[in-house]
């Protein structure tokens, strides 16, 4: 396996300030040189970004070139939205399995971003993380769009859980199973108060297998969302082949969306020591408060070496139970909170009465280890508007994979 990441120098919320306008802005770029035996790349991106002028609902089209922006292949987009007047800040997590990767032949992936519509602006604040792990397709499991990119689906959701995606992946005694999903949809019904969206992620047959994580995503005047959640599967005791289904739902009568692409599930399977998810990694299977001083969410300890680089994603599902506008600032440490050394953070929003419910997907890397020894990561969430309240209420994941 071969791993290339970019990561802002800072890679915390306000240390950018690239403005987008409606033509492709890039954002990042990397390049693979093909090793022998691998033919995929996993390629992902993490961008936090603010919505700026040009009305309230400010659309930012986010595109995954192979090659050259305009003239190479468009592998990926999906479009996320944001209120320049409200919740305005966002998020922006998603991925693609790019195939058909010859060994000894370079590869080049550009990462872009362009609002919708002419006179919008918006910018990238930070973070900014972009990734792209090559191997085998006989080592990752995946499905995707045949056209993953915003509206290259149109999948109709309702009250009824609709099956939209499924994997198989091989398993033996004592590994673990990282599942991450991202899917771009829109609100086809009124949007007052608000559109849910419910994902579940169930080990066998939907309904009839084991629930084993799920989120709860919304909107509102903006009518569209990108959500990405993840979660590890551990505690297999034999060798077998597990089938993985999403599915998605809009579980308020009338309510209902499309799933318009991209859309995307991923299982990679190794022995994973470091990791934290809830007992049961679901939404509304707790209720954790946020706080202004910063609320310690999960801590996750591995072993370091020289060269050695963890890949560092977390995925939470929290809502606003009342106040106003509420952003919540997450935070990725190296050691303990406030001592340690601040690594990554960004900001997301929500509205209590109307898209109060929300998942937000966080992704660093950490390298530069010159020696051997254990490393502690910890997740924190924290209140940053005087008078507003927040609650995570799962599903709550904090990954570190080593990547070499």
């Amino acid at each position: 396996m071969s791993y290339q990441f970019y990561t802002l120098p800072q890679n915390t919320s306000g240390a950018a300030d690239v403005p987008i306008f409606n033509t492709p802005t890039t954002l990042a770029s990397l390049t693979d040189a093909v090793r022998s035996g691998n033919d995929i790349a996993t390629v992902r991106a993490n961008i936090g970004w603010q919505a700026q002028s040009g009305g309230n609902v400010i659309q930012v089209l986010f595109k995954i070139w192979r090659g050259a922006p305009v003239t190479g292949e468009l592998v990926c987009s999906v479009q996320d939205s944001a209120e320049s007047a409200f919740d305005y800040v966002a998020t922006t997590d998603f991925s693609e399995v790019v195939s058909g990767l010859t060994a000894d032949q370079p590869v080049t992936f550009v990462l872009t971003a362009e609002t919708v519509g002419t006179g919008t602006q918006a910018k990238v604040i930070g973070p900014l993380t972009f990734t792209a792990l090559e191997t085998n397709s006989n080592i990752e499991s995946y499905f995707e769009l045949p056209n993953n990119t915003f509206g290259g689906a149109n999948i109709p959701v309702a009250q009824t859980p609709v099956p939209v995606a499924f994997i198989n992946v091989n398993v033996e005694p004592g590994q673990d199973v990282i599942l991450r999903s991202t899917a771009c949809w829109i609100a086809t019904s009124s949007i007052f108060p608000k559109v849910d969206v419910l994902f579940k992620l169930w080990r066998g047959a939907p309904i009839t297998g084991t629930l084993i994580a799920s989120a709860d995503d919304s909107a509102d005047v903006e009518r569209g969302a990108v959500t990405s959640f993840s979660h590890v599967d551990s505690g297999f005791t034999s060798a077998q082949t597990v089938t993985y289904v999403l599915t998605v739902e809009a579980p308020d009568p009338g309510n209902t969306a499309n799933i318009v692409g991209a859309l995307i599930i991923t299982g990679f399977v190794q022995t994973l020591s470091s990791f934290f998810t809830l007992p049961q990694n679901t939404s509304d299977s707790v209720s954790i408060p946020i706080t202004a001083t910063g609320t310690p969410l999960a801590a996750i300890t591995t072993e370091a070496s020289p060269g050695l680089k963890f890949s560092l994603r977390a995925a939470v599902g929290w809502l606003v139970p009342s106040g106003s506008i509420t952003p919540i600032l997450f935070k990725i440490w190296r050691g303990a909170p406030n001592t340690g050394t601040l690594i990554y953070s960004t900001l997301d929003s929500g509205e209590s009465l109307f898209d109060y419910r929300k998942v937000t997907a966080l992704a660093h890397v950490d390298s530069g280890f010159t020696a051997s020894g254990p490393v502690t990561y910890t997740l924190t969430a924290e209140l940053t508007k005087p008078g507003t309240a927040a609650d995570v209420i799962g599903p709550l994941t904090f990954t570190a994979v080593p990547e070499s």
